[in-house]
C-alpha cells in the first residue's frame, strides 16, 4: 500500500511541476501575445466575415458576454450547493 501512495505522490508532483512551468512560461511571455487595439485579423478579415465593422465589433464583444454568463451560472451553482448542501459537510452526531 505504501508503494501505491508513493507512485501517486510522484505522479502528482510531476504534474504540478509541469503545470507550474507552463504557467510561468505563459506569464512571462504574455506581453508578446497581447496586441493593443483592434487586431489586424479583424481589420483584414472582418468585412469578409460580417457585412460591416459594427457587426464585427459586436460579435467580438459577445465573448465577454458569454464569459459573464458562465461566471453567473458558476456563482448560482455554488450558492445552491452552499444553501442546500448545508449540513452535509459537518459532523453528524
Amino acid at each position: 500500500m505504501s508503494s501505491h501512495t508513493t507512485v501517486r505522490n510522484l505522479i502528482a508532483s510531476v504534474m504540478a511541476a509541469i503545470f507550474s512551468v507552463t504557467l510561468l512560461d505563459a506569464v512571462f511571455h504574455l506581453s508578446s501575445m497581447i496586441n493593443a487595439g483592434v487586431s489586424n485579423i479583424y481589420n483584414v478579415l472582418g468585412t469578409k466575415i460580417a457585412p460591416n465593422m459594427v457587426t464585427v465589433v459586436i460579435f467580438d464583444f459577445r465573448a465577454y458576454d458569454t464569459l459573464g454568463e458562465s461566471i453567473i451560472l458558476l456563482t448560482a451553482g455554488l450558492v445552491v450547493l452552499l444553501i442546500f448542501g448545508r449540513g452535509l459537510l459537518g459532523d453528524k452526531q
